[in-house]
């Protein structure tokens, strides 16, 4: 079989993996399941280390890596810890568990062409939310079910004009469907969007790696339906408008010997771009709420920082780990039920196993701590005003791979 009709093959496994469901569990509602090695250093080196090719989800300048074709991917489960506890006004005492464990798939594939071009294409979520309330909980005014499936379907390639300094850019083709509900609204809405990426990878001296990348943002117009459960009317043209975040990268991976690896990223997310979700029914006029409108969200921006370190024990065996400071982009004043944010720390660990020279599993574990307990005020309803305080957290469990031809 030739290279190219292997690629072929391979390739169809990335879109059957990634039709799954996501939970949000990094900043908001960004989701960065998309390599279980960089799962295991807390993403700490993610957009450097280039250690397999799910790495190229991250910087696609990492295609350069590649030596003839590889194919790799990971399932995460991701298992929430979001229990809600309303601590003031006349329903205080009440609970709720918004938690919904999910799976996130993701999975690549590369091709080297000539010695210095590589194409690839990647699956991979970058954006995801799962929440949901019972229907009697008293902010359901606010939010009953909130779940936004966001798949980016990713051709890629790589340059590498001199040896140990490649470029990379992505083509990002980002399937959105999005379905928000509160006691009275119902909003759901599908469309396709359009995004990029670029990257760059650099070897200045033998053992160290440095990375960049830019992901950019989205404008995303989903198209569907707005119903009011209360009068019983439906508008089948609803509009709804938001802005997502692009992403900035840049990392570090430094050999400290033949065995021992450190790794250190910094991002910042331009949050502030996800302001309001402005609603927009043409096909009706009537008075709220099936009139117009906009749901503030004033998000601001982000960082997120990693460091790891990686060990070979032998041949077969590599152990690796990693903290990292998440900062959530929400706020006291406008934080929702939808997404109950705060800033995280996460610990992580992993190990490798190389079956033979053509084939290498992976493992890893991570624990996110909400670094105090999230407040939300509901807006809306009876419990207007009331205090909802939340248990935060989540523990992310995934098993990877990759094989090399």
């Amino acid at each position: 079989m030739t290279n190219y009709r292997r690629l072929a093959a391979l390739a169809a496994v990335p879109v059957a993996l990634t039709l799954g469901g996501q939970e949000a569990k990094a900043g908001a509602f960004q989701l960065n399941e998309r390599s279980t090695k960089a799962l295991g250093a807390s993403l700490a080196g993610s957009v450097s280390a280039a250690s397999d090719v799910t790495f190229i989800t991250f910087n696609p300048a990492a295609l350069a890596t590649v030596e003839n074709v590889a194919m790799g991917g990971s399932l995460s489960l991701v298992s929430p810890i979001s229990n809600a506890e309303i601590v003031t006004g006349p329903a205080a005492g009440l609970t709720d568990d918004a938690d919904s464990a999910r799976a996130v798939p993701s999975s690549a594939a590369a091709l080297r062409v000539t010695d210095e071009l590589v194409i690839g294409f990647g699956v991979y979520a970058p954006f995801g939310l799962v929440t949901k309330y019972d229907s009697s909980f008293p902010a359901a005014g606010d939010a009953v079910t909130s779940e936004l499936d966001a798949v980016s379907f990713s051709p890629m390639i790589s340059y590498e004009p001199i040896e140990g300094l490649s470029f990379g850019a992505a083509f990002n083709v980002l399937a959105i469907d999005a379905r928000l509900t509160n006691a009275v609204i119902v909003l759901d809405g599908y469309n396709v969007e359009y995004g990029f990426s670029l990257g760059a990878l650099w070897e200045p001296i033998d053992g160290t790696q440095i990375g960049i990348a830019y992901h950019a943002g989205y404008d995303a117009e989903l198209e569907g339906i707005h119903e009011n459960a209360i009068i019983g009317l439906a508008a089948d043209d609803l509009i709804a408008k938001a802005s997502l975040p692009s992403t900035f990268q840049v990392g570090i991976t430094q050999a400290i010997t033949d065995d021992l690896r450190v790794m250190g990223e910094f991002r910042w997310i331009d949050w502030s771009a996800f302001d309001t979700i402005d609603v927009i029914t043409p096909s009706f006029s009537f008075a709220p709420p099936l009139d117009n409108f906009s749901d503030v969200q004033n998000y601001e921006d982000a960082f997120f920082g990693a460091i790891g370190a990686e060990y070979d024990i032998n041949d077969q065996f590599t152990i690796r780990g990693g903290v990292a400071y998440d900062q959530t982009p929400t706020t006291d004043e406008f934080r929702t039920p939808r997404v109950p944010d705060e800033d995280r720390v996460w610990i992580s660990a992993g190990v490798s196993f190389s079956m033979n020279e053509h084939m290498t599993m992976d493992a890893s574990y991570s624990y996110l701590h909400a670094l105090s307990d999230p407040e939300v005020t509901i807006r809306s309803g009876p419990a207007a005003g009331s205090l909802i305080e939340y248990e935060g957290g989540a523990h992310i469990f995934s098993l990877g791979g990759e094989i090399r031809f």
